[in-house]
């Protein structure tokens, strides 16, 4: 299936997919889909997460307490840091609510919906990594996108000449041990910069929310957001969700690498 991305990228793709067994069947991991990650602090084996960091240099801690994040960060020692994301969420009658009203209105006019099925072939998939690539976005493999590694929905928006104007994508990443498990995480929302300003973002959003409840089953769902990104957040709130000022996500990378996307 297909990969994308740096070759650095496209191994931690490779990695995570193989991996799904063993993060499926182990207390306090969760599938991120481009390195590893832990949802539970307490049952995470701490080895485990140095040998990691020591050969991928990246570890990610998902709807971690917001006060263990220091730990984390003297845990882990002084060559790595932690960039942390804010979590947004809402329950299903809450986003459902919300996003209704924006999808009240037809795709947008000369916009046409394209869904990734099980079986999309590679071209379809790489044009969608492609855009988010193209928007700063780490990308999922393609066996990520189209559900085969968790349950999951990836959307696009394509214009009259056949570029993909807008991505969005919704899964559900927690394992049965989780006490997140029926949480889906919705993501890799990104907008052409020629579409920018044309509430794209808001809507291609809501679809995705919306599908995390309707096609995933999902209870709840969960969207990561950086402090400083103030048009993400407005986004996510419009279709319901917002701040629990109780949890954070966090990323450990070495001390001078650029902030990864999660």
């Amino acid at each position: 299936m297909t990969y994308y991305g740096s070759e650095k990228q496209q191994r931690l793709q490779r990695q995570s997919d193989e991996a799904q067994t063993m993060i499926a069947a182990t207390p306090g991991l969760v599938q991120a889909g481009r390195f590893f990650s832990t949802d539970n602090l307490d049952l995470i084996d701490w080895a485990f997460v140095d040998e990691r960091l020591g050969k991928d240099g990246v570890f990610g801690f998902r709807m971690v307490p917001a006060m263990r994040i220091e730990d984390i960060r003297e845990r882990i020692g002084r060559n790595y840091r932690v960039d942390v994301w804010n979590v947004c969420k809402a329950s299903g009658s809450t986003a459902m609510a919300a996003c209704t009203s924006i999808l009240n209105d037809d795709v947008p006019a000369g916009l046409t919906r394209l869904d990734l099925p099980p079986g999309a072939g590679d071209a379809a998939i790489q044009r969608i990594q492609a855009r988010m690539a193209e928007n700063g976005i780490a990308p999922f493999s393609g066996a990520m996108l189209v559900g085969k590694i968790v349950p999951a929905v990836t959307i696009a928006l394509v214009d009259a000449h056949g570029d993909i104007v807008a991505t969005g994508h919704a899964n559900m990443p927690f394992n049965r041990h989780s006490k997140h498990r029926g949480t889906a995480w919705v993501g890799l929302i990104a907008v052409a910069a020629q579409q920018r300003g044309n509430g794209l973002g808001r809507f291609i959003n809501a679809l995705a929310v919306r599908a995390a409840f309707e096609t995933l089953g999902a209870h709840e769902v969960v969207e990561f957001v950086h402090a400083d990104n103030t048009v993400s957040r407005r986004m996510i709130e419009a279709c319901g969700l917002r701040l629990d000022p109780g949890i954070l996500c966090g990323l450990a990378t070495p001390i001078v690498d650029t902030r990864f996307t999660i």
